[in-house]
């Protein structure tokens, strides 16, 4: 909204007075903007992990907006703080605010047997992962209906939905979000995933893979705990036994559904676990 607002303040002062600096403004508003309506409107699971581009645009017209301003420091200063907040504010988004604290002590290691945990399929119906066994599951903790990458990468994997069958395996999405946004999300996308809940990150508190105050203020008005869990992924074989394991520690980079058919398509012609560096 704050970008939206300069942006929109930026380019009616240049209507009156033709100052090439209030276009150089305005363009460096709109590109947090854009970024930010595309991750909304345009299915994207995953970014690069520093936004180069866009952090360079954004420093190379703040420098010029400053050098084109000096001649006239005075008629700018309100201009020239807007335009310093979006700089420092973008920064402290890409190398800050997207950043997650990731548990390196989780209890997901390849090798190990999942956990024997507990999710709701329907409201007071519970399930155990240990009736996943016999077939080949990718677990998928993701962070509810409101993350729009985490809505990319659900829908990159439905993508791929009958590879994964070809290849006997199943997927799980779990969220501690409540149950009504999980019932929407699975009528959405209409394949044979199964869509679980998470109460009160119980499990995910066991794995170590909870997210404290992880959701945005304001969304506990559409019922979400301002709790919520680190994206993550958990392929596991026939037994139970982990074949890979992914916690992210940037909310814009996912491992991509290409890796999970690698790792399913290895096991099931080698017959071995892979180690991935986590």
């Amino acid at each position: 909204m704050y970008s939206f607002l300069i942006t929109i303040i930026s380019l009616f002062r240049f209507g009156n007075s033709l100052d090439i600096v209030w276009v150089i403004a305005a363009i460096i508003h709109v590109l947090p903007l854009g970024f930010i309506i595309k991750l909304y409107l345009v299915d994207t699971p995953r970014t690069s992990r520093q936004l180069t581009p866009i952090t360079v645009g954004i420093f190379g017209l703040t420098i010029l907006a400053m050098l084109v301003m000096q001649n006239s420091p005075d008629q700018y200063p309100a201009l020239f703080s807007f335009i310093l907040i979006t700089f420092f504010g973008w920064l402290l988004y890409v190398n800050w605010y997207t950043i997650l604290p990731v548990n390196r002590d989780y209890l997901l290691k390849v090798g190990d047997s999942f956990p024997n945990l507990q999710f709701e399929i329907n409201k007071g119906e519970v399930i155990t992962t240990s009736e996943f066994n016999g077939t080949k599951t990718i677990y998928l903790f993701f962070r509810g209906n409101w993350c729009p990458l985490c809505m990319a990468q659900i829908k990159a994997l439905a993508n791929e939905f009958k590879h994964l069958e070809e290849i006997g395996s199943q997927v799980v999405l779990i969220s501690p979000q409540p149950q009504k946004h999980t019932k929407r999300l699975a009528k959405k996308y209409n394949v044979p995933f199964v869509f679980l809940t998470d109460p009160k990150s119980t499990s995910a508190k066991k794995l170590h893979i909870e997210h404290k105050n992880g959701v945005p203020l304001g969304l506990e008005v559409l019922g979400y705990d301002s709790d919520t869990v680190l994206p993550t992924v958990v392929i596991t074989d026939e037994k139970g036994i982990i074949l890979f394991a992914d916690q992210t520690d940037n909310y814009r980079v996912r491992p991509e559904p290409a890796l999970f058919l690698k790792v399913l398509k290895s096991n099931l012609n080698q017959g071995s676990h892979l180690e991935f560096l986590l």
